[in-house]
C-alpha cells in the first residue's frame, strides 16, 4: 500500500486556504491539515467558511500556545472555536489530550456528535520513557481510536522508541514519529513500519522541526517503492 501524507497548511486568509489545499492536491497530497490557529481569530468565520469545500480530506487544527501553536486569543475563545469547528465535520478535528481532560464538557459533545477525532499529545523537548508515554497512549484510548503522539528526538533510538509504539497500539489508527532532525527517519517510516494511515509533510516552508516538504517525502517514497503507482 502507497504511503499516505498529508500537508500542514499555515493560511494568511480565508482564500490561501483553499488556494494551498488544491495546489498541495495537484502535487500529490492525499489530505491536507489546515493550521487555524495561525490566523488572526476575527478571521475564523470567513475561514471556516472557506474550508467547507475540502473538510472531507481535511484534518482542522486550532492549536494552543502552550501546546506549541499560534492562537492569538484567549483559551476560552479556542474552545468556543473547537466546538464550531467539530460542526463543520472535517474528516478529522484534531484536540490535544490535555485539552480534552480539562474540558469534560467539550470531550462529551464530541463524544455525542460521533466527530471523527484526532487525540494529539506533543513534547517539545524530549522523548520519554517508553511506560511514560504508555501512560498517555492509556489515556488516549479513551476518547478516540485515532491517536497521534510526536515526541522531541535528540537521536536515533529517540525515533526508533517512538516507532516502538506501534507495536502496542492494536486497536488504534495511530500516528506516531518523532521531530527533529534525528526524527526525519520516523516521519518516513511510520507508514511502513506503523499502520499510520497518514504521515505528515508541508507545502514549502516547514511548520514542525525535521518537517519535510511534499515534494522530499514523495521522493523519498519513490526511492524506497513506497510511492503511489
Amino acid at each position: 500500500m502507497a504511503a499516505r501524507i498529508c500537508v500542514s497548511i499555515a493560511p494568511e486568509d480565508a482564500k490561501s486556504i483553499v488556494k494551498e489545499a488544491h495546489r498541495a492536491f495537484e502535487l500529490g497530497a492525499d489530505y491536507v491539515e489546515v493550521r487555524f490557529d495561525f490566523l488572526n481569530p476575527d478571521l475564523l468565520p470567513e475561514a471556516l467558511q472557506a474550508a467547507r469545500g475540502i473538510k472531507d480530506r481535511t484534518v482542522f487544527t486550532l492549536r494552543s500556545r502552550s501546546e506549541g501553536g499560534m492562537f492569538a486569543s484567549t483559551e476560552e475563545n479556542r474552545l468556543r472555536w473547537l466546538y464550531r469547528l467539530a460542526d463543520q465535520e472535517p474528516m478529522l478535528l484534531d484536540v490535544e489530550l490535555d485539552t480534552l481532560k480539562k474540558n469534560d464538557e467539550l470531550a462529551d459533545f464530541l463524544e455525542k456528535k460521533r466527530s471523527p477525532l484526532l487525540v494529539s499529545w506533543h513534547d517539545f523537548e524530549k522523548t520519554p520513557s517508553s511506560d511514560s508515554i504508555a501512560d498517555v497512549l492509556s489515556d488516549m484510548r479513551s476518547y478516540s481510536n485515532y491517536v497521534k503522539i510526536v515526541t522531541m528526538a535528540h537521536s536515533i533510538e529517540d525515533s526508533l522508541r517512538v516507532l516502538e509504539l506501534y507495536e502496542t497500539a492494536i486497536g488504534l489508527s495511530p500516528i506516531f514519529f518523532a521531530m527533529g532532525e534525528a526524527g526525519v527517519i520516523s516521519r518516513l517510516l511510520c507508514t511502513m513500519i506503523g499502520n499510520a494511515p497518514f504521515t505528515y509533510a508541508s507545502l514549502e516552508k516547514s511548520l514542525a522541526p525535521g518537517q519535510l516538504t511534499l515534494k522530499q517525502m514523495k521522493k523519498l517514497y519513490d526511492k524506497i517503492g513506497a510511492g503511489k503507482k
